[in-house]
């Protein structure tokens, strides 16, 4: 039984810190400027979230 305990708290520990590592891996990337991606493949300015007719409805009740 104290040999079952152990090994899960070593793997909890582990999974703590691989998760750790990742974390910091992933946001420690620099983010590369964004001169170097062309206009042409970038989305127009007004074609996200001004057409409200694609917006969900609101459906909550209010009282």
């Amino acid at each position: 039984m104290n040999f079952m305990r152990r090994l899960t708290a070593f793997a909890i520990v582990a999974l703590v810190a691989l998760t750790m590592a990742l974390a910091v891996l992933g946001c420690g990337k620099k983010e590369e400027p964004a001169a170097t991606t062309p206009a042409s493949e970038a989305p127009p300015a007004g074609s996200m979230g001004s057409d409200s007719t694609s917006m969900m409805a609101d459906t909550s009740m209010h009282h």
